[in-house]
Parts: structure tokens; sequence; C-alpha cells
């Protein structure tokens, strides 16, 4: 098995995340979170849709948005463009210096999916999104052209391969840059997303090709590995995983959890595997942590809630590495009369705390504690096993000290320290 070194994955969560959202998610509050994805390393970014107002009222904003975000050079910014009369509106955005540099372009291979979603047959649809491709391409934008209900159709069932086929030919045709196989309600599973991915790789081996799956089933992580297993480097995915039909009048054909394949939790596991996401795992749950705020509610994400597999790091402890609101992995520690006798110029509570803190990775040589505000709450004068935790509360002077929380427990939960410790890095 080969799996690609390193991968480029698009943060849905501003377009097809908060599309399903029953109420409406202020602009300033989408700009932000657009700006953080940016920050901490996220390459493609969906921004909006320019889907009509009246259908899908969370777009409503959709030139706001664009007009407020913050502009990486690295950064692509993504938006769904369904119809001429919408790639108007983001052409004249584009003219004004707040466009975007690609469009997603959609289309269903389930004609029952597409009389669902869009009202139209495939005669009725292909024609004018053709000339939405062709005029993307001419204004020099790039164009993904999405293939949804590729692995099956909540309305219809099986879709063939070969009619994926014959609109990947067709996109290709119209000028489209990548090829998106959405699985846009979770029928994929991993077998079938492996052998499907083999043939479309061995049909169009020159295409870009981007998975984009939905946690309906409990398969998004599962497929999305199947598709790394085939050389799939473009992943798309939400934080928390929501995502899903968007909130409109029109009948619900979508049952059950319909967001996307979780961005934390995928991130998580691709860097675990050793492939590179360009992301660190605790920015990303950071900013899991944060998309929840800004929904008002808790999402769907496993890493959030676990935290991150536990490794010691090879790196000597520093402010720098530290925020507020970051947990510290526990450390327990085994005393004795021996070890206590051990470190005689050593007080007790800084000697649990430093061999807590030493279980995580190297301290500096110099690290200073302050133990003024950790209460001791008993004696240690026989074998005793301590669970140290930590907390960091702040990180000041621009990591020269660091203010943690501490909860120092012995086995059969008596807590033998808690407080506020101070500690000083020079």
């Amino acid at each position: 098995m080969e799996l690609p070194p390193k991968v480029n994955v698009c943060e849905c969560w501003a377009r097809d995340g908060i599309q399903g959202e029953d109420h409406f998610v202020p602009t300033e509050k989408k700009i932000a979170m657009i700006n953080r994805m940016a920050e901490i390393g996220i390459k493609r970014i969906e921004v909006t849709s320019f889907a009509h107002p009246k259908l899908v009222t969370q777009f409503a904003d959709s030139i706001e948005v664009l007009k407020g975000i913050s502009r990486h050079k690295d950064v692509t910014y993504i938006a769904i463009v369904p119809n001429d009369k919408a790639f108007d509106r983001l052409l004249d955005a584009c003219d004004k210096g707040y466009g975007v540099q690609e469009i997603t372009a959609i289309i269903s291979a389930s004609e029952d999916h597409l009389l669902a979603n869009l009202e139209k047959t495939f005669t009725e649809a292909m024609p004018p999104l053709a000339s939405l491709v062709r005029r993307a391409r001419a204004a020099g934008l790039s164009v993904i052209g999405c293939i949804g209900t590729s692995f099956g159709c909540p309305l219809a069932g099986e879709v063939p391969i070969e009619k994926v086929y014959e609109l990947t030919e067709w996109y290709l045709e119209q000028g489209a840059t990548s090829i998106m196989l959405g699985d846009t309600t979770g029928e994929a599973n991993p077998l079938q997303v492996s052998q499907f991915y083999a043939r479309m790789k061995e049909r169009f081996p020159k295409v870009d090709f981007i998975s984009h799956f939905h946690d309906t089933r409990g398969m998004g992580l599962a497929n999305t590995f199947a598709a790394l297993q085939q050389g799939i480097v473009y992943h798309d995915c939400s934080f928390g995983s929501i995502g899903g039909q968007p909130a409109t009048k029109r009948p619900k054909y979508h049952k059950g959890f319909s967001g996307n394949t979780c961005t934390e939790d995928m991130i998580v596991m691709m860097n675990e595997m050793g492939i590179q996401t360009g992301l660190k795992d605790e920015d990303v749950i950071q900013t899991a942590l944060l998309a929840e705020n800004m929904l008002g509610k808790e999402a769907n994400g496993h890493v959030t809630r676990s935290g991150i597999v536990r490794h010691r790091s090879r790196e000597v402890l520093n402010g720098n590495s530290l925020y507020a609101g970051m947990k510290i992995f526990p450390g327990i520690l085994l005393l004795t009369p021996e070890t206590i006798k051990e470190k005689p110029g050593l007080k007790l509570p800084e000697l649990a705390i430093r061999k807590a803190l030493e279980k995580s990775g190297p301290l500096p040589e110099k690290l200073t504690f302050d133990l003024d505000k950790v209460n001791v709450r008993g004696s240690l004068n026989e074998r005793v096993i301590l669970v140290t935790r930590f907390k960091v509360a702040a990180v000041l002077n621009h990591g020269e000290r660091a203010v943690l929380e501490v909860l120092s427990q012995k086995s059969d939960g008596q807590v033998y320290l808690d407080g506020v410790l101070t500690i000083a890095f020079s």
C-alpha cells in the first residue's frame, strides 16, 4: 500500500457546512472563520455560494463575505456558481478585486437527484452548465466539475459508473480543470471507493480527482482512507462534520446525519499516518472548537473531545508552544520514601510537577516554578501513585512565562495538589 506523501485539503465549512443550518450565520462570523482557516494553513477554502438568495438564504451575503475576508496569496478561494446569472454577479466581484480563483459547477450522476435538487433533467441542465464552465475558463478561473451522487443516490439507488465516465468526459470537454466525485448523501463504502477510483484513474490518468464524502453512515474517514490508498491527493472536509442538503423549502431527500467528513478527525488521522497536511493538530482542534462556538452547538468531531494521540515531544518545553486553554497530557508518578530521599533539595510538590511535565517532553535546564498559589492537601509518607493534570491558563511576556492550573490526585482519587502555578522559562 502506497499512500500519497502529502495532501491538499479543501475546507467546506463556510459553504457546504453551513448551507444546511436553519439559522443565518452572521456575516462577520463567516469572515472570521474563513480568515482563521487561512491563518492555520488551509490552502483551499470554499468561501460562499452564489445560489439565489431567495432559495438558499444562508448565502444572501456572498458579496459581503468576499469583500470582508483577508486575502492570502497561497490560498485558493472557491465559490459555488449554479448558473450564468450567478456567474455575472461573481464576475463583477472579480472585476472589482474581491472575487475567487476557482468555481465549482455541479451536476448529479443521478437524474432523480438532479430533479430533486435543481428541478432539471440532464437535457435541461447540461447546456447552461457547459456555458458556465466555458465562461469561467475564458475569464481565467479554474473550474471544479462536481459530479454529485457518484457513489449512489438516495432516490434512485445504484448509479452506474458509466454515467460518471460520461459526465467526466463531458466536463473535461468544456474545460473543467479538476473533477470532484461527490458522495452526496453518504452512500459509499470503502471497497466501492477503492474500486471506483482505481477505474476512474485508469480511464482518466491525468485528471486531478477530488474526494468529497459525507459521514451519513459513519464511513466518511474510512472512505477517505480508501481514496488515499488509490493516490487521491485532494480531499474535502468540514469542521465539526457539519454540512449537507441546503436548508430550502424543497422536500428532504437526505435522511439521518448529513454532514461532511470531519476536518479535525481527518487531519489528525492523516498526520498520524505520516501524510503531510501542512496543518498542526492543535491548530485544527482549536479552529474546530471556534466553529462550534460560532454555531452555538457541540459538533461531531471526535478529537475535539478526546484530544490528539499522545507522543512524547523531542522539543524542549517552551512558552511559544503553549496557548490558553491547552491541556497538557497527564503524567503518572510513583513516589516512595526512597524516591523522596533521592531529591533532598527539591520540595515534594515541585518534584511531582516536574516529573509529570517531563512525561510530555524534556524541560529546559533553567525552568523555575512559583508554587505560592498551589495548595498541598496531604502528606506523602508512604508508597503513593500520583496522576497530575495541567491546563494552560495564560501565556505571558511573549512566552517567557506561563500560568498553569494543576490538579494532582492519588490513585484513590484523593487530591494531593491543586491550584495555579507559574513557570518561567528563563
